[in-house]
């Protein structure tokens, strides 16, 4: 369980305009920046990150719902909107996206909410290591196998099998285009389960793709 925040220092905004877990949500953009062939954080999977931290206990205030591209909480748009403004964040073009980096004011911004990132550094470093080397795609299929086993859970009360979370995604993503593939889909739920972020039940029979039906 994470750790009350402390106020910031005086010197930065109130904590009701920028709050110390949207603080930490930039703090992973810069662990990702930090590696050189990271790919590069659009608005949709500043989403999903903001989603997974959010999901592992920092307090962002955000709620979420399903939406077209995955889980998707229309707060994000107001919050990126504050972090630009306080220049925490920038945004440019690129190419079809919009790039969301840290901004010039970051690194005093991080000083001040340093006894929070400290606080929530195992957590940071988590979701840091799960988005490091996704591109958009990958980070939609992540947050969305996430939300549904979630969905699922909570829905029967019990631990859902990866065949479970297959079905539900698949009928979650069945007018997406262009849609996503069983086997890409199979194969994140077996690796988000071996890595711990998820709790399900092995499926025999779980389409995997034939390279990885091969490693076994």
């Amino acid at each position: 369980r994470e750790t009350e925040p402390k106020p910031p220092d005086p010197g930065m905004p109130e904590p009701q305009w920028i709050k110390p877990g949207w603080v930490a949500l930039v703090e992973v953009l810069r662990r990702i920046e930090e590696h050189k062939y990271h790919w590069p954080v659009g608005r949709t999977t500043f989403q999903k990150i903001a989603y997974v931290a959010t999901r592992e206990g920092l307090p962002t205030g955000l709620t979420y719902h399903r939406g077209s591209y995955g889980p998707f909480s229309a707060e994000v748009k107001g919050l990126t909107t504050r972090l630009v403004n306080n220049g925490i964040v920038r945004e440019r073009r690129l190419g079809r996206m919009y790039e969301v980096a840290t901004g010039p004011t970051f690194a005093d911004a991080r000083t001040a909410y340093a006894p929070d990132l400290t606080a929530w550094d195992q957590t940071l470093n988590k979701v840091t290591s799960l988005f490091v080397r996704t591109n958009t795609d990958e980070a939609e299929l992540i947050a969305t196998v996430l939300f549904a086993a979630g969905e699922l859970r909570d829905r029967h009360r019990a631990t859902p099998s990866e065949g479970d979370v297959l079905d539900e995604v698949m009928e979650w993503k069945q007018r997406r285009r262009p849609p996503l593939k069983k086997e890409k889909i199979a194969s994140t739920i077996r690796n988000l389960a071996a890595l711990g972020w998820l709790d399900v039940k092995p499926t025999e029979d779980l389409p995997l793709p034939q390279e990885e039906l091969l490693d076994v």
